[in-house]
């Protein structure tokens, strides 16, 4: 499990953070808002090909 501010390794390929686990749980929440401040659209493509429904993890509010 990841704390927040933790940073994948720039050597390694970082396991999807959308996937769900055995449990049907998200591993870590905080991988999910490191890469969403990292890289947004990249964390888009992550949530698209884990299959997560984008309006539940990215809703657009317009004001």
């Amino acid at each position: 499990m990841t704390t927040i501010g933790e940073k994948w390794p720039s050597q390694a390929q970082p396991e999807n953070p959308f996937k769900r686990g055995e449990d049907g749980k998200i591993k870590s929440l905080s991988a999910i808002t490191a890469i969403a401040r990292e890289n947004p659209r990249r964390a888009i493509e992550l949530c698209k090909a884990a299959g997560e429904d984008l309006n539940k993890w990215f809703p657009m509010n317009p004001r």
